[in-house]
């Protein structure tokens, strides 16, 4: 198993070596040339995921008042930096949000970490919805292009990839329908290993405070669900606006639903390579092979443009990022320090 992960790696490296092995660096930077001072306009899609995103983190958190979305957006912007830029990011990312919660909002540990699942099970299931929506459109309106891409066409490509997705919506939303980590605690504890048993009983309390918060939240705050779910949703519509803008800026003419097609492969692609930071690599295999399988003039080439620039907004964000957490005199990557200060 453990080497299922190079072999993957390997397996991107040989693929983006074949499309890129021949590539004229000379006509990427011309096309990124083009683009001119309309660069910057580029960086405020990406700036409003993150404001849309802490609107909908804010509903999520029972504590009255809620903090301000200006520090929810800050925390945002520095996890997602550690998310982005280190492998296996999302293990320091994730449990470093409750943790500058406490410390910058001084939200209690338990809310922080249930508005955290729940803020997190809301982007997943609008990302499933969003490449539900994207391979669809691919179906339906490019039918050689998802028969290259292996859901195959019409009504079966359609069934294949609604099943498969229905299915990951069905499972995240599990949390909501009863006491899901009391119940798997309660499994846990019929295993005969004393010190398990002992960190479970110490840590019960607090299990029945964040299954009550999670699991209890749609059912009895169903307004501010729906609508944290909704701008979760919103945020990845913009992901598509920011893909367009920069198949425009680039030279050629996309449609909105080749944007929105295009970042839904991406996705795909991430979740199955999470384990790369910011998905590098991975994103590139799914973007070229599908600007390719439009059809787009001198694929290859826009590709590699197309790569850069999103590399380089994601880059100056992470820098951002890790300049919040100089600001505010944390280190992400001191464990005692997080440890003080949760």
């Amino acid at each position: 198993m453990w080497l299922l992960r190079p072999m993957l790696v390997i397996f991107l490296i040989a693929i983006l070596w074949h499309y890129f092995s021949g590539l004229q660096f000379s006509l990427v930077a011309d096309r990124i040339r083009g683009i001119g001072p309309a660069a910057l306009v580029i960086a405020i899609p990406f700036g409003l995921i993150f404001l849309v995103e802490s609107f909908a983190w804010r509903l999520t958190i029972r504590k009255d008042p809620p903090p301000g979305v200006g520090l929810l957006l800050l925390v945002r912007v520095a996890t997602d930096a550690l998310l982005y830029s280190i492998p296996g990011g999302v293990a320091i990312a994730e449990p470093m949000r409750p943790v500058l919660l406490k410390r910058e909002c001084g939200v209690d540990m338990t809310e922080g970490v249930g508005s955290c699942i729940l803020t997190k099970i809301n982007i997943a299931v609008a990302q499933a919805v969003f490449m539900l929506i994207g391979f669809s459109l691919v179906v339906l309106l490019y039918p050689r292009v998802a028969a290259q891409l292996g859901p195959g066409e019409g009504f079966k490509g359609l069934t294949v990839i609604a099943l498969s997705l229905l299915f990951v919506v069905a499972l995240l939303t599990l949390p909501f329908s009863g006491p899901r980590v009391e119940q798997a605690c309660r499994a846990l504890a019929r295993i005969p290993f004393p010190p398990l048993r002992r960190l479970l009983a110490k840590g019960e309390p607090y299990i029945l405070r964040l299954d009550e918060h999670v699991g209890r939240f749609a059912r009895d705050h169903t307004g501010k669900f729906a609508l944290s779910l909704l701008l979760s949703f919103s945020a990845w519509v913009l992901v598509g606006v920011e893909s367009f803008l920069i198949l425009k800026f680039l030279g050629v003419d996309p449609t909105f639903t080749q944007a929105i097609a295009l970042e839904s492969t991406a996705s795909l692609f991430r979740i199955v390579f999470f384990f790369l930071p910011g998905g590098i690599g991975a994103s590139e295999v799914g973007f070229v092979t599908l600007l390719i399988a439009f059809g787009f003039p001198d694929p290859v080439t826009l590709s590699a443009a197309y790569i850069a620039v999103k590399r380089v907004k994601e880059a100056g964000w992470i820098l951002a990022g890790y300049l919040i957490f100089w600001f505010i005199g944390f280190n992400p990557f001191r464990k005692g320090e997080r440890q003080a200060k949760a």
